[in-house]
């Protein structure tokens, strides 16, 4: 009889499961450029069912993002797992909210400017976002900083408007503008509770009894009922410090601080109240407010935060530029700077009306291809939905369509930084270009832009300008060279506008304009212009602030800017253009020791100066320039 078989081998059990991924805290701070999930700085975060989302502090909900809108500055936190991001939290709040009092258009491009709200300067450029709820109210077609004005509102009433954007030292630079339902006369009720207005900024003087505080050009009276929170106390403690004041106004049009907080710490936007605990990836998006290299670590200031960083010396000198910084933030709330750019200059500009919109790529009339991408802000001025993602822009444009197009030069043609569908009653028929001209044949009367013949035959002299000024057709094209950035017209019929060609007609111009009327972007500031600065950076200078002069006290020698307290001594350097301008001649060449001048610190600056300060580790201005 045979023997049995042997058992069979033992089965190895299986493998263990590998641990689930474990996601890296990220966090970020700026404004919503698109949506398809929210993209902020770039980066896209999902939203997932858990994730919490709190606008304007009026309740939480979850897994829900309806809310937010095109251009609304957040602050997210989240995590980060094979290179995919989830927000854990957004939050977004308000930094403005009050009656339009006065509005100035740029006279070079009357579309943007400023706007003047419970006494901060609003700054309104070619990124900020207009909700659909804005009516065109003047003469000139789509919706601008022109309609605002409190002139042209219905029987005079003011026109309630809410602002999100990056803090300045005199307001805010608006990344996104809203349209409040209620009329002014139905809020900010002294007799009424949370019907408040709204501010932040830099406190630049408390009076001595207490009973008021200034920030820029609006003063907050002080009352008991007045709640400060997180231990402020209108005192000299409360100037520099960056806050939120909720206001009402009395009959008299007097301001009535009703509660006041701080903002200027940097935390890990959770939603809690300890400062410093976050512990991992952090972007941030705005304008360069403060560098204090003296400080150990170093400080610098931006949206109105207070950031320690380990090495701030690369921001030396960048005071004003719109920058966006990555890095991480250690055990010691300490913020490790990895990268840093400046906002690229949109030097690329198209105003035409689409011939094609075929695979993703839209097609206009001279033969442009303006394709969307994840990082491009896309919006229909047709329609109240600001919450496209390309795909859904996409499917909305069609041919015959008015369309304005900004972007960025790149190696693989033009990145598209915002595309909109303009407004249908614009019945606009001219076309516009601008960007860098083409190497190659550059010669009166012809030269390109993106492979588009420009031809300016028709054109009198004075439709040659550089800037504002009219230079005539030999300079233009004498000084005409690859590269310039150039913006052309057509004339106003359209007539001239073809594929590959855009002829001016007599009534078209050509001008050099690279300017892309976007505050703090590079075409401000070049490199040659911040290497020179470098250069003449005054030894024993560790502080570098620049904005509005606020709370002259020329008998004590000081002033605020920036949120800082700055104390003029003998040994202060004065700008030569400061000091000529307040003689009314040109005595100096060459900068001036305060100690030297006969001039009270008043005779030389007033209050609105905009100027750049170096500082000493003590608030002693070392060198103060003029800024304008």
């Amino acid at each position: 009889m045979a023997p049995p078989p042997p058992p069979p081998p033992p089965t190895p059990a299986p493998a263990p499961a590998p641990p689930p991924a474990t996601g890296s805290s990220v966090a970020a701070s700026g404004a919503i450029t698109g949506f398809g999930s929210i993209i902020v700085n770039g980066e896209r975060y999902d939203i997932a069912n858990d994730t919490v989302v709190s606008v304007d502090d009026e309740g939480e909900v979850t897994g829900d993002d309806s809310q937010l809108r095109l251009g609304m500055r957040v602050e997210i936190v989240g995590t980060e797992t094979s290179g995919a991001r989830t927000a854990t939290r957004i939050d977004y709040d308000d930094d403005i909210e009050g009656p339009v009092a006065a509005v100035a258009p740029n006279p070079a491009s009357p579309a943007f400017g400023r706007l003047t709200i419970a006494g901060q300067t609003v700054v309104v450029d070619a990124n900020t976002v207009f909700d659909d709820d804005f009516d065109n109210r003047d003469s000139v077609a789509g919706v601008d900083i022109r309609d605002l004005d409190p002139a042209l509102q219905p029987g005079g009433a003011p026109l309630v408007v809410e602002v999100s954007g990056y803090p300045t030292d005199s307001g805010v630079l608006a990344t996104r503008l809203e349209m409040e339902d209620d009329a002014a006369d139905d809020r900010g009720d002294p007799s009424v509770d949370d019907d408040e207005f709204e501010v932040t900024g830099f406190v630049d003087s408390v009076a001595s009894d207490g009973s008021s505080f200034a920030i820029n050009d609006a003063t907050f009276q002080v009352t008991t009922a007045t709640d400060f929170d997180d231990g402020l106390a209108a005192n000299s403690s409360l100037e520099g410090v960056f806050v939120e004041v909720e206001f009402d106004i009395s009959g008299g049009g007097d301001f009535i601080a009703v509660d006041v907080d701080r903002e200027d710490d940097f935390d890990d936007f959770d939603g809690d109240d300890d400062d410093n605990d976050f512990d991992g990836d952090f972007e941030i998006e705005g304008l360069l407010q403060a560098v204090d290299l003296g400080a150990s670590p170093n400080v610098i200031v931006l949206n109105g935060l207070t950031i320690e960083v380990s090495d701030a010396s690369a921001l030396a000198g960048r005071i004003g530029e719109l920058v966006e910084i990555e890095g991480d933030v250690n055990s010691q709330g300490i913020f490790v700077i990895d990268e840093i750019e400046q906002e690229a200059a949109s030097s690329v500009l198209i105003e035409d009306i689409v011939a094609a919109v075929d695979g993703g790529v839209i097609t206009t009339r001279l033969g442009v291809t303006v394709t969307p991408t994840a990082d491009s802000r896309v919006e229909d001025d047709d329609d109240d939905d600001d919450r496209l993602t390309p795909e859904e822009f996409l499917s909305r444009v069609a041919v015959g369509d008015e369309i304005e197009a900004r972007g960025v030069p790149s190696a693989g043609g033009v990145a598209w930084t915002r595309i909109e569908i303009d407004d249908d009653d614009d019945d606009e028929e001219e076309c516009v270009l601008r960007g860098p001209v083409d190497a190659g044949d550059i010669g009166d009367p012809r030269f390109s832009i993106l492979g588009v013949t420009i031809d300016t035959t028709g054109l009198d002299d004075d439709d040659f300008e550089d800037e504002d000024d009219d230079i005539g057709r030999r300079a233009f094209f004498s000084q005409l060279t690859a590269g310039d950035i150039v913006r052309a017209e057509s004339d106003d019929d359209g007539l001239g506008c073809a594929d590959g060609r855009l002829s001016t007609g007599t009534d078209g111009e050509v001008a050099f304009d690279a300017d892309d009327d976007v505050e703090g972007s590079d075409d401000d500031r070049d490199d040659d212009d911040r290497e020179d600065d470098d250069d003449d950076f005054p030894e024993g200078g560790v502080v570098e602030a620049s904005g509005v002069v606020s709370a002259l006290d020329s008998i004590g020698q000081t002033f605020r800017i920036a949120g800082r307290l700055v104390t003029v001594t003998d040994q202060t350097l004065i700008d030569d253009d400061i000091v000529n301008d307040a003689r009314g001649r040109n005595d100096f060449d060459e900068d001036v020791a305060f100690g030297s001048l006969p001039e009270t610190l008043g005779d030389l600056l007033q209050n609105g100066d905009e100027i750049e300060v170096t500082l000493d580790e003590d608030g002693n201005a070392v060198l103060i320039d003029d800024d304008d």
